[in-house]
């Protein structure tokens, strides 16, 4: 009997979080915590001691239709986007943060910088090639910027990874404020909204994966 409740509540889970609707309920609270910034803010941000800085999102393996067979995947285009477009806007310069995670020939940071460069037709002063995961993004990327007396981190990432990414640059001394970008919540629902989906489901695996990493990182900053 108990084994039939949880596969019967396993499957009613399942299909839960495969829903539009319930997706986006659950990245409500990321996006209600990290506003984007507005016109004021941009305009308001520091032009001395600051850099903007771009975490990669992953990039797409066994792309043969690009010179050397990779390219960047959906996250690390759209932010790169994000962050050309605020560096635009501002005049600060732009770092972009991301090594090879999972093998290849090009680091995520250097197809960030190709892209930026070549079709966002925007300069990157810095690059970061080296970090696996997200502490050594702030790491490895502070330890480069520290030097230079640039201590204000632009930070650029999707506003469900932002809780985490700005917390882990704070500990290390940096002053952070949030650029965060992929809104989801407030976007209109239709009735595909309320049928399951793998976009529905990816997203929600999205939002546990974030939980679960923001409580592995404070466990192990409480160990060390």
């Amino acid at each position: 009997r108990w084994a039939r409740w949880l596969t019967v509540g396993s499957l009613i889970v399942f299909v839960l979080l495969s829903l539009g609707a319930v997706s986006r309920l659950l990245v409500q609270p990321f996006e209600t915590a990290s506003p984007p910034l507005d016109s004021a803010r941009i305009h308001g941000l520091p032009r001395q001691g600051a850099m903007i800085v771009v975490l990669s999102g992953g990039r797409r393996l066994g792309a043969i239709e690009y010179p050397g067979g990779e390219t960047l995947g959906a996250p690390s285009l759209e932010r790169s986007r994000y962050g050309a477009r605020l560096a635009k806007m501002t005049g600060l310069p732009l770092g972009v943060s991301g090594g090879k995670p999972d093998g290849g020939n090009l680091s995520e940071a250097a197809l960030m910088k190709d892209f930026i460069e070549t079709e966002l037709k925007q300069p990157v002063a810095m690059v970061e090639d080296q970090s696996f995961d997200t502490r050594q993004n702030a790491q490895y990327m502070l330890a480069r910027l520290v030097p230079l007396k640039i201590h204000t981190i632009i930070l650029v990432t999707d506003v469900l990874h932002m809780p985490r990414a700005s917390r882990t640059f704070e500990a290390l001394g940096a002053k952070v404020i949030p650029a965060p970008m992929d809104f989801r919540a407030t976007a209109p629902l239709s009735v595909l909204d309320f049928l399951p989906s793998a976009g529905g489901l990816r997203l929600s695996a999205y939002v546990f994966h974030e939980l679960i990493g923001e409580v592995w990182y404070r466990a192990r900053r409480a160990i060390s």
